[in-house]
């Protein structure tokens, strides 16, 4: 069996606690899904001092981020499947963390998932892998890559193919990007997209980069992780980058199969597809 290095950094840290928040998703009433992975994380690393303190954190600061990351994954599943159900058979997720998707969502044969991430969370999320025992429903790719340099080489590297369709994972992502870096981003996946493919995206409202966000800002500040990026036009964004979108609110009855989200986080989650290839 592989160790377990558990990643330290502060962005890291986010991406354990949406996984433990997953895992807490499992013992409601009416769950919206299960992610084993996420129940195995949580067995294995849930005392992990660096991630006790951050979900201690956001149990004070951020008690309504469990029920609004239920419905965005949930809301993300059933893109993703509806992207394979159109003959898709390419997902690349950007800062993938421990995303358990790969080993729960049903996938048609031959489908390939890339999981674009940092060294150190690449390392950590494939050797969690592999102590789980828990067989892949994709042939998954794990893929060591920086979003803020060049990420495109190490991802062909790895076998994608970008005259082939694909369905983009941008969750997380966004709202710890600038305006800039994020524009960087849609320009470079973009590029690699064929036609057909598909982009599942979420992004903050703005207003939680004023009073509606400040005591959420707060505690995630004193976690070293900072807001950058958020913007309301999402829509009309995406359309100048080639893509046709739609995008709901994340307290949006619509996408919250009965749930109640609240205000905060203030969110977009939005689905689309490629409208041009120039």
């Amino acid at each position: 069996m592989p160790d377990l290095t558990v990643p330290v950094s502060a962005l890291s840290q986010t991406a354990l606690y949406v996984a433990w928040a997953r895992h807490v998703e499992a013992g409601q009433p009416h769950p919206l899904f299960a992610d084993p992975l996420a129940d195995h994380l949580v067995a294995e690393v849930a005392d992990h001092p660096a991630l006790s303190a951050f979900i201690a954190q956001m149990k004070v600061t951020s008690s309504g981020f469990p029920a609004y990351h239920a419905v965005r994954t949930r809301y993300f599943d059933d893109r993703i499947g509806e992207a394979l159900d159109t003959g898709v058979r390419q997902v690349v997720a950007l800062a993938a963390g421990v995303d358990g998707r790969p080993a729960r969502l049903p996938c048609p044969p031959g489908t390939r998932w890339f999981e674009l991430d940092l060294p150190e969370m690449t390392e950590f999320k494939t050797a969690l892998v592999e102590r789980s025992g828990l067989p892949p429903t994709c042939d998954r790719v794990g893929v060591a890559a920086d979003l803020l340099a060049d990420w495109a080489t190490p991802l062909r590297a790895a076998g994608f193919h970008q005259d082939e369709p694909t369905a983009w994972l941008v969750e997380g992502v966004l709202m710890y990007l600038t305006p800039e870096e994020g524009d960087a981003l849609l320009t470079g996946l973009t590029a690699l997209s064929a036609p057909g493919s598909h982009l599942l995206l979420e992004h903050l409202q703005v207003a939680m980069l004023g009073e509606l966000g400040a005591e959420v800002r707060a505690g995630l500040s004193k976690r070293g992780v900072a807001f950058r990026g958020a913007r309301d036009d999402i829509a009309d964004w995406l359309e100048t980058f080639g893509w046709r979108a739609r995008a709901h609110a994340g307290t949006d009855p619509e996408i919250g199969h009965g749930r109640a989200v609240g205000p905060v986080p203030g969110a977009w989650l939005a689905a689309g597809t490629r409208i041009s290839a120039e």
